[in-house]
């Protein structure tokens, strides 16, 4: 294989959408850029319907962006190697449906910000991913090892949506868990995940080869 084909095949293997989604949560979530970013429904009645997307990538202080953008680099590389359109499926569907869902059940939330609904949809999207792919094989040792992990992530759920608060995060009277969104996000990485590209791919968890 010529050089600039090995550099081509190398080019679409690496998580550029991941990439670039992470570094615009960084930018987003400055100071003098997530008040212009944040999902608000006072601003969404003002027209300014960007926010509906643009509100995933700011985040409420350092730790929380930590949190989250360490989460959305690791999923969202494992996730984009093995099938960058339904990595990219699982995104637009959990954009989408994640403020759709607090702006029903949190209509007076004065503001929604932060990747953790998106990381929720990535978590899905892996596992329903790992649990085809192996099932396929007979890999059921693989299929109960992840099964197992994903339980742990709903009953993660359970206790946000029981308690009102993060699980990860300290307590902190100026940001609001909304355990909804992970909620959300989750269903729509399932849903993407059901979802067979037919195209060729990296098996997650192996390395690629290139010729």
């Amino acid at each position: 294989m010529r050089l600039h084909e090995n550099l081509a095949a190398a080019l679409r293997r690496l998580p550029l959408a991941t990439l670039a989604l992470t570094a615009t949560a960084v930018a987003a979530s400055s100071a003098a850029a997530a008040g212009f970013f944040e999902l608000t429904p006072a601003a969404l009645a003002a027209g300014e319907s960007w926010r509906l997307l643009t509100g995933h990538f700011t985040h409420f202080g350092a730790e929380h962006l930590l949190w989250d953008a360490a989460a959305f680099a690791f999923l969202g590389t494992l996730c984009e190697r093995d099938s960058r359109p339904r990595f990219l499926a699982a995104l637009a569907l959990a954009a989408l449906a994640i403020p759709a869902a607090i702006l029903l059940v949190h209509p007076a939330l004065p503001s929604y910000r932060g990747l953790s609904g998106l990381d929720s949809a990535l978590f899905a999207l892996l596992t329903a991913t790992i649990v085809r792919e192996r099932a396929a094989e007979g890999g059921w040792g693989w299929v109960a090892v992840t099964c197992a992990v994903f339980a742990l992530f709903l009953g993660k759920l359970v206790f946000e949506l029981a308690t009102g608060t993060a699980f990860f995060l300290q307590d902190d009277s100026a940001f609001v868990p909304v355990p909804l969104a992970h909620l959300v996000g989750a269903a729509a990485g399932l849903v993407a995940g059901c979802w067979t590209t037919g195209q060729g791919r990296v098996r997650v968890g192996e390395p690629e080869a290139i010729s």
